[in-house]
């Protein structure tokens, strides 16, 4: 189908009115949601991009007053919802059975927190407990039967229930009911018909953002009163001290049928570096990470990269390298056995890339910040101050010295050795029946 076509714009009647700018920015929009950004056409690409650039230089009052609505439309859709009033009865506690909500947000193939998610509660399900996910503000996903099957084809196993959530809740009862993300937790607020509620954190969201309306919105979260179930210590230490919440703790684990360390039949590289060059998440610090390896290429040292997590395809740089853009998980720990060295930046909490890179033999290199001195004991990865200059010494030294880098493998597989995720699964689940259980009324 043309652009044109797809985007149904008409050029000269671009602003003329508050109305069709909104339907202009809602078919981008559906386009943006519909197909993933490397799909595209060129053409398409350029001529949205012309769009949004072109807006953003003539701030017409129209224009302001329409990517106003937008935004105030698009976060009320997401935080704005009617408070349920709890049942005057509740079902009888069974440990063995728990009833489980959780409330995600949509999802493509290749999201990490989400295959997370799938993951533990692949797991509840497999322990014996009834698990169900309703989906927040659905934009890939038209019914709860195709997401299913993305999560048994692209994600984890599951037979559990998946329906869509609109902007009127649905009345439901039972255990334990789960938020994932900032924006879930006000729907989970709202709901009523559970003995307790519970926040999955995977990571401190208020970071996500610059300080405006979305940072505040995600740090009411932790004023909410949920029970937390966080993604290892620096989140749970956060969660107690700074919020007074309750809170546990579960380590992310990596899968050992894909992410194993040998020595049969693969020629590790003396000065190949694996890079999460994924720069559209700006946690990942991407950018400091290209100028460390600029100053590298300027000292002459020979190496190559390869970049995966984000197509790079169109990058020039002054030295060898490979754009691997997104790879799928059963190749991402051959890439691993074959590198010398793996870079993953982490400035929140840190990336399953860690323990990943670890359990495939390969010394990592991440920054010197309390969020991972927190979970990674001293002498497991290489930790470099958030500065160019520095990490651009932490992986010469370590490019340079195969002693040390073999005493960073060992010291990382011995972190990560006994890891699993059916053990964080069973933690939670712990958490789960101990929590609910001190509970004999919805809330």
């Amino acid at each position: 189908m043309k652009t044109c076509e797809r985007l149904r714009i008409s050029g000269p009647e671009w602003s003329e009115t508050l109305k069709k700018k909104q339907r202009v920015f809602a078919e981008i929009k559906r386009v943006a949601r519909g197909f993933a950004v490397r799909y595209l056409s060129r053409r398409t690409k350029i001529v949205i991009k012309r769009l949004l650039r072109w807006d953003s230089q003539n701030p017409t009052p129209r224009a302001a007053a329409s990517e106003l609505f937008l935004r105030v439309d698009h976060l009320r859709k997401l935080v704005d919802y009617e408070k349920q009033t709890p049942p005057s009865t509740i079902a009888s506690f069974d440990p063995r059975r728990l009833k489980i909500v959780w409330i995600i947000p949509d999802f493509v193939p290749g999201n990490g927190g989400h295959m997370t998610i799938f993951r533990i509660a692949s797991y509840l399900e497999q322990f014996g407990h009834e698990v169900a996910f309703l989906i927040q503000n659905p934009s890939r996903h038209l019914t709860g039967r195709e997401a299913l099957k993305t999560i048994n084809e692209q994600f984890q196993p599951f037979n559990g229930r998946v329906e869509l959530l609109g902007a009127k809740l649905p009345r439901l009862k039972g255990d334990a009911l789960i938020a994932t993300d900032r924006f879930t937790c006000y729907p989970v607020r709202a709901m009523a018909g559970f003995r307790r509620k519970f926040y999955f954190v995977q990571d401190y969201e208020t970071q996500f953002y610059p300080m405006g309306s979305e940072a505040l919105l995600a740090e009411n979260t932790y004023s909410m009163g949920f029970d937390c179930l966080c993604a290892g210590d620096w989140l749970a230490d956060m969660m107690r001290k700074r919020y007074g919440l309750w809170a546990m703790t579960w380590p992310l684990a990596y899968d050992p049928a894909v992410y194993y360390h040998t020595s049969q039949n693969v020629a590790r590289s003396e000065n190949r570096i694996s890079f999460y060059a994924r720069f559209v998440t700006p946690r990942r610090a991407v950018e400091l990470g290209m100028m460390a390896l600029d100053i590298l290429s300027a000292r002459n040292l020979p190496f190559h990269v390869d970049f995966f997590g984000w197509d790079l395809r169109r990058l020039t740089v002054g030295y060898s390298h490979t754009n691997h853009g997104i790879v799928p998980s059963r190749n991402l720990g051959e890439l691993y056995r074959r590198a010398a060295v793996g870079v993953v930046f982490s400035t929140t909490n840190h990336s399953l890339v860690n323990r990943e890179m670890m359990a495939c033999g390969l010394p990592v290199v991440d920054f010197d910040l309390e969020s991972v001195r927190r979970v990674f004991p001293a002498g497991t990865m290489r930790l470099v101050k958030p500065e160019p200059w520095h990490i651009a010494d932490g992986l010469q030294e370590l490019l340079e010295n195969a002693e040390q880098r073999e005493t960073l493998r060992r010291a990382g597989f011995a972190h990560i050795k006994n890891l699993s995720w059916e053990s964080s699964a069973r933690l939670v689940e712990n958490a789960l029946i101990e929590r609910v259980g001190q509970t004999d009324e919805a809330v």
